[in-house]
């Protein structure tokens, strides 16, 4: 009987601590969103490809994400002054370090030139640009170095209100090269120009300029340090187990789904 009460004790000791210790609480948080197709946007299949991955990660962070989309102007700006938990999509700047916090960055924006696939323009150095026609969309910022060199006369600059305008541009030889986003451009290309003009059109395989996309978190936020914990944990544990991989190409071959488009 001594055995029997003795392997009792056993039994219940193993019990306790094969018991699942309770997990902390799910959280539930707003984040600011806007439309920057595919990454994000309201009409895109997940949301795009950066508010699938964000909402995942969370997800297996315990916190639960709701999206409130904002003019782009205003984006940013809503999670500053604590309109909303957070945004995403956010390089860091010291200047907006004063009131966000930052996560480790989700995805790298990469800045590539398109160009026509029967005028390659290859290079391994600014030098080697000398005299190339190339077009830039008024507002938009394509890296310091870029910037140094178009002043210095490097490059034909040529500048157009909107990049759809200078992809037609490209299309037309009016400009060698474009420089854009390597999603943003393949996506607008797959949704503006039949496949045969896309066809004509390519990415350049090397980047000239990376910016690392992080979720921000109102820095008075009273969970802020611990959201940015689940997160990075959650998306450790994405990347970890595959699926990060797997979710950017199924939502990437979503968005770029080809559709009726006029030439």
């Amino acid at each position: 009987m001594r055995y029997h009460g003795y392997l009792l004790g056993i039994l219940s000791w193993v019990a306790l601590f094969a018991s699942p210790v309770e997990a902390a609480p799910r959280l539930k948080i707003t984040l600011s969103n806007q439309e920057w197709p595919p990454y994000m946007g309201q009409d895109l299949p997940y949301d795009g490809i950066l508010s699938r991955l964000v909402k995942e990660a969370f997800a297996r962070g315990g916190v639960d994400v709701t999206y409130r989309y904002y003019p782009n102007n205003r984006t940013l700006q809503s999670a500053r002054n604590g309109q909303v938990d957070g945004s995403f999509g956010w390089a860091p700047t010291p200047e907006r370090k004063r009131d966000l916090l930052y996560t480790q960055p989700v995805l790298s924006a990469r800045m590539v030139f398109f160009q026509r696939k029967d005028h390659r323009l290859e290079w391994s150095r600014w030098a080697d640009l000398k005299g190339a026609r190339v077009g830039v969309t008024v507002g938009n910022f394509y890296s310091d170095e870029f910037d140094t060199e178009a002043h210095r006369g490097l490059m034909a600059v040529d500048s157009a209100p909107d990049d759809l305008i200078n992809l037609r541009k490209l299309l037309a030889g009016r400009i060698d090269l474009f420089p854009i986003d390597q999603e943003v451009g393949k996506y607008l290309i797959a949704h503006h120009f039949s496949p045969a003009l896309g066809s004509q059109l390519e990415a350049q395989s090397r980047s000239f300029w990376s910016a690392p996309l992080h979720v921000v978190i109102w820095r008075k936020h009273a969970r802020g340090p611990e959201l940015v914990e689940r997160f990075n944990r959650g998306l450790k544990a994405l990347q970890d187990s595959g699926d990060f991989e797997r979710l950017l190409q199924e939502t990437r071959e979503a968005c770029l789904a080809p559709r009726s488009v006029s030439p």
